[in-house]
């Protein structure tokens, strides 16, 4: 199994989520998603919010995922959904998040738990208490962005096809809010 985890700092900003959805200021009041058009939209385990914070992991399987980030604030990436992967395709997994607490310099402190599982339940890869984010949040607030760190992953012959799981506890610990979230693929 080839894992790659990188460190991604958050040079990219955009004010909608993936797949069209965004988080307006009206959103944060509620603590949920909205879509581009300002509607409700159901949370899943991939994405949630809590108090205001809110983010998402998803699993992709565009090569060019940095590109498709590292555009104007108001270009809305497009990501393919990693769902079937054959061996050999690379899946890269993605961590957004919006809205963080700010301490009085304007500075942000994300933390995660990150863990791959396979089809088997085998835990492959484990990180605790992560540095998702740590720093100054220029512009908007409520602009989504990227967290670090980016894990890659390609199955190599020999690992077990089916859904292999990728589990996310996203923390802002300023706000004292964690989100649990998840997303899966499978590996054929």
């Amino acid at each position: 199994m080839g894992l790659i985890m990188m460190t991604v700092f958050p040079a990219r900003l955009v004010a909608c989520a993936i797949a069209g959805l965004a988080m307006h200021s009206a959103a944060l009041a509620q603590a949920a998603w909205k879509d581009g058009g300002g509607r409700p939209v159901q949370e899943s385990e991939s994405m949630r919010s809590s108090h205001g914070f809110a983010g998402a992991v998803l699993a992709t399987t565009d090569e060019d995922w940095r590109a498709k980030w590292e555009t104007p604030p108001e270009t809305r990436p497009s990501f393919t959904m990693a769902d079937s992967v054959p061996y050999g395709k690379k899946v890269f997994i993605l961590t957004l998040f919006s809205n963080p607490q700010l301490d009085e310099a304007g500075k942000a402190s994300i933390r995660c738990d990150i863990r791959v599982q396979s089809p088997a339940g085998k835990v492959v890869l484990e990180q605790k208490d992560q540095d998702c984010y740590a720093g100054p949040i220029q512009g908007n607030k409520f602009n989504l962005r990227l967290s670090g760190p980016v894990i890659g992953f390609s199955g190599d012959p020999g690992d077990p096809p089916g859904k292999w799981s990728v589990m996310v506890n996203l923390r802002d610990t300023l706000r004292k809010v964690e989100l649990p979230l998840q997303t899966s693929f499978y590996l054929k």
